[in-house]
């Protein structure tokens, strides 16, 4: 699988995790119910129940994608991007531009980052992480509001595309950030 885990390619991704575990297409789940609903058909379809191996192997697959799926909907930008996707959305391939004033901010910020990561600077890690856990939750909240006025007919797909390649970023460098962190061992 590539880096790109933003938008799953038809290869990686058989069919829509909404469609196979038979939940309402929202980016706003029920994750607990959605994980009920996966381990009622883990357990409906477990390997161990089968003795026919040709059943056995079915019943594998079928588990390994439902844990996929499952994986996917837990993830709040995977699932973003997957709705976006389903409304008809340009995928990050398609556009993957950024806002200009956006692409100076990050470059600042980057920089701060390769010098605390540089110097094993946690109390600057520190600070890029609460300012990275701000915007991963004010883009969570824009992209949420923009998949839902995308379902009810309007034409966001390339605004939100936009707000999501900002998130990716910012998952990105958290990902940085928390390895850092666990280099150091220290935890957080």
């Amino acid at each position: 699988m590539t880096d790109d885990t933003s938008t799953p390619s038809q290869g990686d991704v058989p069919e829509d995790p909404f469609d196979l575990l038979g939940i309402e297409p929202q980016f706003d789940l029920d994750l607990e119910k959605m994980r009920a609903r996966v381990r009622r058909r883990l357990a409906s379809c477990h390997p161990d129940m089968c003795l026919d191996p040709v059943q056995q192997a079915d019943a594998t697959r079928m588990s390994a994608r439902l844990n996929e799926a499952r994986d996917l909907l837990e993830n709040d930008e995977r699932r973003a991007n997957l709705l976006h996707a389903r409304l008809g959305g340009p995928s990050a391939r398609m556009d993957g531009s950024l806002p200009p004033d956006f692409l100076m901010e990050i470059l600042d910020i980057r920089m701060r980052l390769e010098q605390a990561i540089e110097n094993h600077d946690l109390v600057e890690s520190s600070a890029l992480k609460s300012w990275a856990m701000g915007e991963r939750a004010r883009l969570r909240s824009e992209v949420a509001a923009g998949l839902e006025r995308m379902a009810d007919g309007e034409d966001l797909g390339a605004s939100v595309r936009g707000h999501l390649n900002i998130w990716r970023y910012i998952e990105r460098m958290l990902s940085q950030l928390d390895s850092m962190v666990d280099e150091s061992g220290e935890s957080g």
